[in-house]
């Protein structure tokens, strides 16, 4: 028997157990905090069949967890007292016995803002260029808005997959940080490995795997697979034909990767310009705090505990940490998404290529619509994504799309951290990266390479209506004052400035949170430069509270600053060193323009013990003094500028 059968005849074996219901095989957890002394406080509804729950807590980057409690059947509030104020915590509560359900949830206090989220690489299929050119510099303008650096290619369809790959490893070596990958469009699909998690013999082989593109430092070969019986012929694998061999990930993804494709949908009468036009605009308005959304979830469970996988738990363990436990519904899928746009859905059934029994039919969203924003759908066969009329993508075609759709069910897949800021394409990563049950169940499927976002992964929970009417002021010599009309969000308690120098760079914060709606940048170097501003709310919620960051406001201008050696970002800009000292003496200078320098060294009787007139440049200058026969003590420097005195103080050690 094939090895891959007696997994899957093991795993259903192991997970055979007692509970009935799907929500058994969850911890449905919220929080309460409070600030003093702080406390973060688990909920959770109580389960039947169990001996009791063990409470786990870890850092948020951690690989392993630690026990810090214990609660009995009756129990379900937990409070942990160790946690300090600004800060964030991830638990894992495990109900013991019955179906050793576990949940899961990001939980903070006052939580800090996430200013950056690192660079983006985007992948534009030449279809859109011209026909959503407009849509696309919307969508660039709103990365860059929300923390993201960004680095575009035009990629033609006929592209070859390892050249496509090539350009991403280019873009990740050359510039650090790179850590996002947004393919917009029919950009060339990787396949790979000889898998058929659906668990249909007729569908083994190789499957869309946008992981490939994730990869920075695996190895991916095309040397040893051969297996030719799938029904769908992309699905069939063979040396060297393109299509690789892995079917478990040969290493962690780097890349939260998400794609946004509407090709070969022939069932929805709209054109792959027209839907891509459409879901861009929608994802901008959402973005916006402007879509109409119902901060609930619907979950249409039409597989049950199935033998112990219990599919509809990935909803039941993560909706409570986002919408609470009483803004859950179970409905129908379809008919509850028509009339109300939730930010949640959940919904499986038996599949085929493009339906879901109990869910609907890609054709359905022809003429229908979908509202859920966040959606996780599972059934056989449309987790193969890249088939014709697919229902995956069904979604994300409709007139009032879907903004996310992935195949929840095998591997599971974990939202929380979307509780407290983060992007969908950070839970996706983590998600796939799920090899050594840091996140439990790994059912069926777990690390393999098929599982991948469809939508846009820079995509968080919440945001906040931006300001507006920036306008920025620059006088010759005297740096730059901004000024900006506040957010229409009642809530928000402040603004941030940033500031870069390219524009499509990292922006560096200037500011801390700004109370006021002006600023004055008087410290840099001369030169174009990239503003941001951006309002921020403590956003309360399920998951306790953080300092959400709404996207800023973008504009430019040409800045010359005062002239002199000043602080640049509460930075010095005069460093002395080493320091203690005892042979030579070095002096690191950074300066906006030429100008002469006065340097002077006294000893603590006020005896000069070294003067030189020095010409300094824009850019970093050094000086460096031969101290060795002087005697120990404290000595002070000074450099006299336009600017006036500014002072710094060595000390002097024997050799």
């Amino acid at each position: 028997m094939n090895k891959r059968y007696l997994l899957v005849i093991a795993v259903l074996i192991s997970l055979s157990i007692h509970a009935q219901v799907t929500s058994d095989y969850a911890v449905q957890l919220n929080v309460t905090t409070q600030v003093s002394p702080p406390v973060i406080r688990l909920h959770w509804k109580k389960l039947t069949g169990i001996s009791g729950y063990t409470i786990f807590r870890k850092a948020k980057d951690d690989i392993s967890w630690t026990t810090i409690g214990t609660a009995t059947t009756t129990d379900s509030v937990y409070n942990d007292q160790a946690v300090i104020v600004d800060s964030s915590y991830e638990y894992l509560v495990l109900a013991n016995g019955g179906a050793n359900g576990t949940g899961y949830i990001y939980a903070g206090i006052k939580s800090p803002a996430i200013h950056n989220h690192g660079t983006m690489i985007l992948l534009v299929d030449s279809l859109f260029i011209d026909s959503c050119k407009g849509q696309i510099a919307q969508l660039m303008s709103d990365l860059r808005a929300d923390g993201w650096a960004l680095i575009r290619h035009d990629i033609a369809r006929t592209a070859p997959v390892p050249s496509v790959k090539s350009l991403i490893q280019s873009d990740y070596s050359s510039h650090p940080g790179t850590n996002g990958l947004l393919l917009l469009g029919h950009i060339p699909v990787p396949y790979s490995g000889d898998l058929n998690p659906d668990g249909h013999p007729d569908h083994l082989g190789a499957w869309p795997a946008d992981a490939y593109y994730a990869d920075m430092n695996g190895l991916w070969t095309d040397n040893s697979l051969l297996d030719t019986a799938a029904s769908r012929t992309q699905n069939r694998n063979k040396p060297g034909d393109g299509k690789f061999d892995q079917t478990i990930l040969p290493s962690d993804l780097e890349l939260q990767t998400g794609r946004i494709d509407f090709a070969n949908m022939p069932a929805i009468s709209r054109t792959e310009v027209r839907m891509m036009q459409n879901y861009l605009y929608k994802d901008h308005v959402y973005k916006m705090d402007s879509l109409a959304v119902i901060r609930k979830g619907v979950i249409d469970d039409n597989f049950g505990a199935f033998n112990g996988e219990a599919f509809a738990a990935n909803a039941w363990r993560m909706f409570p940490t986002v919408v609470g436990p009483a803004n859950i519904l179970s409905a129908d899928f379809e008919t509850i998404l028509k009339d109300s746009a939730y930010q949640w859905a959940y919904g499986c059934g038996g599949g085929s290529y493009t339906t879901a029994s109990g869910i609907g039919a890609t054709a359905d969203f022809n003429t229908g619509a979908v509202k859920g924003i966040f959606t996780m759908m599972f059934g056989s066969y449309f987790g193969d994504w890249d088939a014709q009329n697919n229902f995956l993508r069904a979604p994300l075609c409709a007139a009032e799309p879907a903004l996310t759709s992935c195949w929840a069910g095998r591997p599971n897949w974990f939202f929380h951290h979307m509780s407290l800021g983060e992007t969908i394409g950070y839970s996706t990563r983590l998600s796939q990266n799920n090899s050594i049950a840091l996140y439990s169940p790994t059912n069926y499927g777990a690390y393999w390479v098929h599982a991948a976002l469809m939508g846009d992964p820079s995509l968080r929970n919440d945001y906040i209506k931006p300001s507006s009417n920036f306008t920025i002021t620059s006088l010759p010599n005297q740096g730059a004052t901004l000024s900006w009309n506040a957010s229409p969000d009642p809530l928000v308690i402040g603004y941030y400035v940033y500031r870069c120098d390219s524009a499509w760079g990292s922006y560096t914060r200037l500011s801390s949170m700004l109370t006021t709606t002006s600023y004055a940048d008087t410290k840099g170097s001369n030169g174009k430069k990239f503003y941001l501003v951006r309002p921020v709310k403590l956003q309360q919620g399920f998951s306790g509270g953080y300092y959400n960051l709404g996207l800023g406001i973008l504009d430019s201008a040409n800045v010359t600053y005062p002239l002199g050696i000043q602080t640049y970002n509460g930075q010095d800009r005069i460093s002395v060193f080493p320091n203690p000292a005892s042979n030579n003496l070095q002096l690191l200078l950074e300066a906006n323009a030429t100008e002469q320098a006065n340097l002077r060294i006294i000893n603590m009787t006020g005896s000069l013990m070294a003067e030189s007139m020095k010409s300094i440049h824009p850019g970093t200058n050094s000086f460096t003094w031969n101290i060795s026969t002087w005697p120990e003590g404290v000595y002070t420097l000074l450099i006299e500028t336009r600017d006036g005195i500014q002072v710094r103080k060595c000390l002097k050690l024997a050799q």
